[in-house]
């Protein structure tokens, strides 16, 4: 992972997730998830690191190794969130992160 997110803020009763291209594998974001069902959205508040630069990022999330597109942005609760293309992600849930 390259790069920070600045608007980044921790939240209690979560947990880190590594999300990752469901084509190539390539790691691309580590985002804070929380509760027990499916990744179905990322807000960018809760993206701890990504592979891109998020700050001014426009259009939709990309892979950076393949091109596959990942997620739709959008906006969910006056935040910029990125919805998740169904199956085109994998998720790995990350211990001793923090």
């Amino acid at each position: 992972m390259k790069y920070k997110n600045p608007k980044y803020r921790k939240r209690r009763n979560t947990f880190p997730l590594e999300v990752s291209c469901g084509n190539c594998k390539k790691p691309m974001v580590i985002y804070e998830k929380g509760g027990k069902g499916n990744l179905v959205k990322m807000q960018v508040p809760r993206i701890i690191e990504s592979d891109v630069n998020l700050e001014g990022y426009e259009g939709h999330l990309l892979c950076s190794n393949c091109k596959e597109e990942l997620a739709r942005k959008g906006t969910y609760n006056e935040n910029i969130t990125y919805w998740i293309i169904r199956g085109k992600v994998n998720t790995k849930r990350l211990t001793n992160y923090f």
